[in-house]
């Protein structure tokens, strides 16, 4: 199987929240010679930013306590308060008199061995990092700078501090203010202007905000949205070396021709003190931001976890051919509204349990999950068929790897061994496969042709399971395909068409009017959904000044084609499953089961699927490709995952000179009475499948137990490779 990174108008501003308009196929033909297909959408625009420059009155703070803070909002579980001198916020718990500070007090201060910017930083509600134009030197300023001017205005619910930098030219606002579950600071893009020779590149919002020290008497953990989720435990155990943990949310920025892996798939993050806790969710602004995690004598004593929010993204800028570069940042001020909603928890909600289950009701809250699943007598088994590929060079002939006939035997062989229920996911179906020269519904003649591909679904369906047709539409290999890359291909931030080896990525709007095609055709056919390879699995921008799309409007493209997607055939499957396109996905695949290791990672939790299950369904390694086979078929069973296998009729050495590599042991025959058997062990779970999760902990070294809503653990046990289910929390 190849190992892609996949990833992700006029000039028109898109907004989640519209209905979908109706699409207009094929307006223009590019050329005689190009597909007919059109990059024209008529989707209605919308404004860039929804949220107003902090404009009321000024906010008179009235009688200030011992340390010069003032109330400025409250409500019958918090208190705000401002210092009006500092900018410093405290947040007041008013049932149990605990108070999450911006910064860190004047006493813990005192004990700082740090001086200059990164002593001052330590006392500032913010850090801004800044350039002069045309230089690429980052330079740093915050709120204790003695240029910089500070005024509040009221707001609804709190107040607004209103920052001016008249050298630098500067100005911006932090909004603060108390909700009905928790404590919001915002960033409104209308309030930030430059003048002058400097340009913002990024702030950080209350970098110290519930900031903790590596105190033995009040042990805690920073969270970080790492793969399935992760912890840096603090006291630290030992000494850790590094910059810390910073990653971007949904991957870096393509475009940039950065194509790390994506590792952070959630816009949280989150910290445990003692008996009280902290989820933080980014609500605006998170396709643009990072999440960073620092731990004592990296830049100060204390541990902290935050957001930072980019404005100008850094890249190498090309000198000549013979790829000299420079480091530069990018001209243009992304404006974008940015905001950061935090969640208090205390005692048995103060875990990492507790937070997975807020950031669960908080996505059901804002439409960004679906309805819970049905209840079922028998699990789901995602089960991928590789048709063949071609080989990339010579006369690129289609290797046959399983026809849509032998496919059918494979379902009713399966069938007959007792899995009762599969979700079939086609992959390589289309005419040349990975070499496929458009996206339409075109399919391979050696497999069967349509009539075949018609005949399984057929088949599929009178035995009860489902059929999903992978897509790729957001690459095209540029060696197969008719599309030009030129015409169809995303611009980079350097103007030139986007590559990543002999692929080329796909402007958002060639994908989407695509995706409406292939829609109506396989609803022909009446398969029962699409599972797409880029969409829902990444993000990024389009420089091609025609559309000049941000990475918001390429997820609200994709979130348009995985809504279509769900409307018409009923199901939309993905790779990875950022949680942009949680709200219109059935199935993730390869959803993920471990952190990546970047830095001082004590421990993997599953955060995601606690927030997800029994709304989604979802699996991770297939079993034939798993490199620790029993370990990591229990952690499936742990995280609540349903089985998967990916699988051909004929040997995987067929697929050898292929563009589908990594498929090392494929062969059906070979891993039939495997599968039968997992299928088996996965069921004991069947009447938990559409429940929510709502428990997760260590109980001794090696075992961890997963609850649920009705009172049902699992218990996996690592040290025995073994795993039982405890109805009731009895055996």
């Amino acid at each position: 199987m190849k190992a892609i990174a996949y990833p992700g108008r006029r000039k028109t501003w898109l907004f989640g929240g519209l209905a979908l308009a109706i699409i207009v196929v094929g307006l223009a033909l590019w050329s005689l010679s190009s597909p007919g297909i059109s990059s024209e959408l008529d989707i209605p625009a919308y404004e860039a930013s929804a949220m107003a420059d902090p404009s009321g009155p000024p906010w008179l703070s009235g009688k200030r306590d011992d340390a010069g803070f003032a109330s400025a909002a409250r409500t019958d579980r918090l208190e705000l308060l401002v210092n009006p001198a500092s900018g410093q916020v405290i947040v007041q718990e008013l049932r149990s008199d605990v108070q999450w500070r911006s910064n860190p007090t004047t006493v813990q201060l005192e004990s700082q061995k740090v001086g200059g910017i990164l002593r001052t930083n330590l006392e500032s509600p913010f850090i801004l990092e800044y350039a002069e134009q045309n230089k690429a030197q980052r330079l740093v300023v915050n709120g204790k700078d003695p240029g910089v001017k500070l005024s509040f205005s009221t707001t609804d619910n709190g107040v607004a501090a209103n920052y001016e930098f008249d050298q630098l030219g500067f100005r911006f606002s932090l909004v603060y203010g108390l909700t009905d579950n928790g404590f919001h600071v915002a960033i409104p893009a209308a309030s930030i202007t430059e003048s002058g020779p400097f340009r913002i590149l990024s702030i950080d919002p209350l970098p110290f905000f519930g900031a903790a020290e590596d105190d033995p008497a009040e042990p805690g953990y920073m969270f970080v949205p790492d793969g399935p989720g992760a912890l840096i435990r603090y006291p630290q155990q030992q000494k850790r070396v590094g910059a810390g943990y910073y990653q971007y949310v949904y991957g870096p920025e393509l475009t940039n021709k950065s194509f790390d892996p994506v590792t952070v798939s959630m816009p949280v993050f989150g910290m445990k003190k003692g008996e009280q806790a902290f989820l933080a969710v980014i609500t605006e602004g998170e396709k643009a931001s990072a999440i960073r995690a620092l731990t004592p004598g990296l830049v100060s004593s204390f541990n902290s976890v935050n957001t930072r929010f980019i404005y100008r993204e850094e890249y190498n800028r090309r000198l000549n051919l013979g790829g000299r570069a420079i480091r530069v940042f990018q001209n243009e001020l992304l404006r974008e509204d940015r905001q950061i909603q935090y969640y208090f928890m205390e005692e048995d909600e103060a875990d990492y349990s507790g937070m997975a289950r807020r950031y669960r009701k908080h996505l059901l809250d804002t439409g960004g999950l679906g309805p819970a699943l049905a209840p079922s007598s028998n699990i789901p088994m995602h089960l991928t068929l590789v048709g063949g590929d071609t080989i990339y060079y010579g006369d690129s002939q289609y290797e046959i790897a399983t026809t849509f006939a032998q496919g059918e035997e494979i379902l009713r062989e399966l069938k007959d061994a007792g899995v009762h229920e599969l979700r079939i996911t086609w992959r390589n179906w289309q005419h040349k496969g990975t070499l496929a020269p458009d996206m339409r519904l075109n399919v391979e003649r050696k497999l069967g042709g349509k009539p075949g591909l018609q005949s399984f679904i057929d088949a599929a369906h009178g035995l009860g399971f489902k059929v999903y047709l992978n897509a790729v539409l957001t690459q095209a290999d540029s060696e197969g395909s008719e599309l030009p890359p030129k015409t169809y291909g995303v611009r980079s931030v350097e103007g030139d068409t986007l590559f990543d080896y002999e692929f080329f990525f796909l402007n958002p709007n060639i994908t989407y009017n695509y995706a409406q095609e292939l829609i109506n055709e396989a609803a022909v056919l009446q398969a029962d959904g699409i599972h797409y390879s880029g969409i829902g699995e990444t993000v990024f921008r389009e420089y091609n000044p025609r559309f000049a799309y941000t990475r918001n409007d390429t997820a609200y493209l994709y979130n348009r084609i995985l809504e279509q997607t769900q409307g018409t055939l009923g199901a939309g499957s993905a790779f990875l499953g950022n949680t942009y396109a949680l709200r219109y996905l059935s199935d993730i695949q390869q959803f993920p089961g471990e952190t990546h290791q970047y830095y001082a990672i004590d421990e993997t939790v599953p955060f995601y699927p606690m927030a997800v299950h029994g709304h989604i369904t979802y699996s991770m390694v297939p079993g034939n490709l798993r490199s620790q086979y029993d370990d990591e078929f229990l952690r499936a069973i742990e995280y609540g995952a349903v089985p998967s296998f990916i699988v051909t009729a004929e040997s995987s050495r067929t697929l050898m000179q292929t563009k589908t590599w990594g498929l090392f042991t494929s062969q059906f025959s070979q891993w039939k009475e495997k599968a039968a058997a997992e299928y088996e062990s996965f069921n004991r779970l069947a009447s938990l499948h559409h429940l929510q999760m709502t428990g997760h902990s260590k109980r001794t070294e090696g075992v961890y137990e997963t609850e649920y809503a009705d009172g049902t653990v699992v218990v996996v046990d690592y040290n025995e490779k073994t795993f039982r289910v405890e109805r009731g929390g009895g055996t």
